[in-house]
C-alpha cells in the first residue's frame, strides 16, 4: 500500500499537495499576464463567491460543466473547501445531462446569482470565517490533511463502458495526489505557465491542465487555446513575461498543427500529449516545428496514468515510477497508486509486447476507439442507431484513418434501403441527428454504408476482414464501393454504389456528372479476377451496350457469369440495365 500524498505540507520543486490548498497560496507575481490567464490574482474572490452561492444550499455531489477553464477552477475549488464533490460530465448531449441528474444533489450555474454576490466585502468576510472553521475542524472538508479525507471523493469522471453503457469513475484526493506527484517528478513547472488545448472534463485536462498548475502555482490559460493560432499567441503571452509555457493537447490536435506557426522564438519547454497514440512521423514533426520534446502519456481514466515516451528517443513506453505492470500473455494488467485499490491487479484490456523495461502497444481487446483523443464505445453507438425504426442491425468499424473517424455498416429494412443520393443523404441526415442527442459530434461515424443484412462468418459472428471491405473505396477513388456479394446458381451478384467522389466523375460531365462507360467495363473486369482468379490477359469485348446512365450515389448489382473465353456481365438498378456485354479474358493455366 502506497503512503498517502495527502498529509502535512510537502513539496517538490514547488509543488503543493491538494491539501495545501496551493490556490490560497502566494503565487509568482503574474500580474502583466491578460485576464485570460488564470493566477491568484482574482481566483480566491471567485472562490469565495461559490462558497457564498453554495452555503444556503444542499450539501453532496453537484455537476459541473462549464468550459471556461477560470469559472470551472473557481467552481471546483469552491466545492472542495465547502466538504463536497463534483461529476463530470463528459459531454454536453441532453441524453448525458438528463442520466446524469439524478446523482446529483443540483447543476451549478455559470456563475453564482447576483443576489449571492451584492455585497463582496460580506461575501468576503463569510468565506473567511467559513475557511478558519474548516481548518479548526478535523475533518471537516473534503481537502484536509489526513488519510481518512484522503480517501474522500473529490470528482467523478465519466467513461465509457466496453459493454455499450457509460460508467461512473469516482477518484478520491489521494488518487489525484498521488499522480499528481510524479508529474511534478518527472515535468516540473517552475517557471513555467500551461497552455491547455483538451478539455478540463477529463482526467488528462484535470490534471495536467489545471490541478498540476495550481499545485506549482504556475499560472495556467483560461481562454480557448484548441486553435493553434490561439495557442500560439498564449504561448506568445508566456515568453513575453519570462516564463517557459507547457502545452497540453492531443494527438488530433498535434497531427493537424500547420506548418506555418511562426514558433521557433517562444520559449515552450514540452508538450504533453495524451488521448491516443501519437503517430511518429507527427511526434517528429512537431518536435521540429515547436522545438520542444514532446512526450506523450498512455493511461485511462479508470486506472489513471500508467507510461509516457518521447518518439523521438524510441516507441517503448515507460512505466510511471510506482506503477507495476504485468505483461504476460500479451495482455496488460498493473498495479498503481493511482487506482481506487492499488494492492489489486487491474486487466487494462490493451494488448502488449514486452521489450527490455518497457512495452510496446500493439491495440486495444475490447470495442472502444480513441476519436478525437476520447474514449467511445463502438457498442453504445450500435445500440444507439438500432434503436431507430428503419435499421436492423449495426457495426461500427474503427478505420485506422488519419481522420480518426469511424465508419459505420448498417443493415436496414428493404424499403428504406436507399438506391439514389438524396435518399442516402436524407436518410444519413436523420441518423446523425438520432445519434446527436447522446454522441458528441466527433463520435458520430463519417462514414456510412447500407445493406440488406451484415456479413457472418461460419461461426455466426461479425467477420471485420469483411467488414473493412466495406470501405476499400476510401484507399481506391477509382473503386466503386462495395456491398456484398452472393452466389447465385453459376452467377455471382455484387451489390455497389458510385461514390460521391468517384475520381471519374470529375469533367464527365460539368452539371451532371455520371459514370463513363469505359468505367463499367473496367469494374467487371476488376470482380471478375477477383472471383476467378485464373482469368488475366485481357482479349477483348462483345456485345457491349450502354443502355441507362450511372449517377453518383446511385446503387446497383453487378451480374457476373463464367463464359470458357471470359465473362459476361450486366449491371442493373431499380431503374433498369445500364450495360451489359461480354468480355474475353484468357485463363491462366497453372
Amino acid at each position: 500500500m502506497t503512503r498517502p500524498i495527502i498529509g502535512a505540507p510537502t513539496t517538490r520543486d514547488g509543488y503543493l499537495c491538494l491539501a495545501d490548498r496551493p490556490w490560497r497560496q502566494a503565487w509568482p507575481d503574474a500580474r502583466h499576464l491578460p485576464s485570460r490567464w488564470c493566477h491568484s490574482r482574482d481566483l480566491g474572490r471567485r472562490i469565495d463567491a461559490w462558497l457564498a452561492w453554495l452555503a444556503p444550499r444542499p450539501h453532496g455531489r453537484w455537476l459541473l460543466l462549464d468550459p471556461d477553464p477560470i469559472t470551472f477552477t473557481a467552481a471546483l475549488l469552491a466545492l472542495w473547501e465547502s466538504g463536497q464533490s463534483a461529476l463530470l460530465p463528459g459531454d454536453d448531449r441532453p441524453a448525458t445531462l438528463a442520466r446524469l441528474m439524478p446523482l446529483v444533489v443540483g447543476r451549478l450555474p455559470a456563475e453564482p446569482s447576483p443576489e449571492d454576490t451584492q455585497d463582496l466585502s460580506a461575501r468576503d468576510s463569510l468565506a473567511t470565517t467559513q475557511r478558519e472553521t474548516d481548518r479548526n475542524s478535523a475533518g471537516a472538508t473534503v481537502v484536509a490533511a489526513d488519510s481518512e479525507a484522503a480517501e474522500k471523493e473529490a470528482v467523478v469522471l465519466c467513461t465509457s463502458g466496453s459493454t455499450g453503457q457509460p460508467s461512473l469513475e469516482p477518484k478520491c484526493f489521494r488518487q489525484l495526489d498521488e499522480e499528481l506527484e510524479r508529474h511534478a517528478a518527472l515535468w516540473p513547472l517552475a517557471q513555467t505557465a500551461v497552455v491547455c488545448q483538451v478539455s478540463h472534463q477529463h482526467i488528462y485536462g484535470l490534471l495536467a491542465g489545471i490541478l498540476a498548475p495550481l499545485c506549482h502555482g504556475a499560472p495556467f490559460c483560461g481562454d480557448d487555446s484548441r486553435f493553434p493560432e490561439v495557442m500560439a499567441q498564449r504561448v506568445s503571452e508566456a515568453t513575453s513575461v519570462g516564463l517557459d509555457a507547457c502545452l497540453v493537447a492531443s494527438p488530433a490536435q498535434l497531427s493537424r498543427l500547420p506548418q506555418h506557426l511562426a514558433l521557433h522564438h517562444q520559449r515552450i519547454a514540452r508538450v504533453l500529449c495524451s488521448g491516443a497514440p501519437l503517430s511518429r512521423d507527427d511526434a517528429i514533426r512537431c518536435e521540429r516545428l515547436l522545438d520542444s520534446p514532446v512526450i506523450e502519456i498512455y493511461g485511462s481514466t479508470e486506472t489513471g496514468g500508467i507510461a509516457h515516451r518521447r518518439q523521438s528517443s524510441g516507441d517503448l513506453w515507460t512505466p510511471f515510477p510506482g506503477v507495476e505492470l504485468d505483461l504476460n500473455d500479451s495482455a496488460l494488467k498493473l498495479r498503481s497508486p493511482f487506482l481506487a485499490r492499488p494492492e489489486q491487479w487491474w486487466d487494462q484490456a490493451d494488448r502488449v509486447e514486452r521489450q527490455g523495461e518497457g512495452f510496446r502497444l500493439l491495440g486495444r481487446r475490447d470495442r472502444l476507439a480513441k476519436i478525437g483523443g476520447k474514449r467511445v464505445s463502438l457498442t453504445a453507438l450500435e445500440q444507439r442507431l438500432c434503436q431507430h425504426e428503419v435499421v436492423q442491425d449495426a457495426r461500427c468499424v474503427d478505420l485506422d484513418l488519419r481522420d480518426g473517424r469511424l465508419g459505420v455498416v448498417l443493415a436496414v429494412a428493404g424499403d428504406a434501403l436507399p438506391q439514389q443520393h438524396e435518399a442516402r443523404r436524407r436518410l444519413i441526415s436523420t441518423l446523425r441527428e438520432h445519434l446527436a442527442s447522446e454522441h458528441e459530434p466527433s463520435a458520430i461515424p463519417r462514414y456510412w454504408r447500407f445493406v440488406e443484412s451484415l456479413p457472418l462468418n461460419p461461426q455466426g459472428k461479425h467477420d471485420h476482414a469483411t467488414l473493412r471491405r466495406f470501405f476499400d473505396d476510401l484507399d481506391d477513388d477509382r473503386l466503386p464501393r462495395w456491398l456484398g456479394a452472393v452466389d447465385v446458381d453459376d452467377e455471382q451478384r455484387i451489390t455497389l454504389e458510385v461514390p460521391e467522389r468517384l475520381r471519374y466523375l470529375e469533367g464527365h460531365f460539368e452539371g451532371f456528372a455520371l459514370v463513363p462507360g469505359v468505367v463499367l467495363v473496367q469494374w467487371a473486369i476488376h470482380h471478375a479476377r477477383e472471383r476467378y482468379p485464373a482469368l488475366c490477359a485481357f482479349r477483348g469485348v462483345d456485345r457491349l451496350k450502354f443502355q441507362k446512365v450511372l449517377r453518383p450515389g446511385q446503387r446497383l448489382t453487378l451480374t457476373l457469369k463464367r463464359r470458357t473465353d471470359g465473362i459476361a456481365f450486366s449491371f442493373d438498378s431499380p431503374k433498369g440495365r445500364h450495360a451489359g456485354g461480354r468480355v474475353r479474358l484468357e485463363a491462366r493455366h497453372d
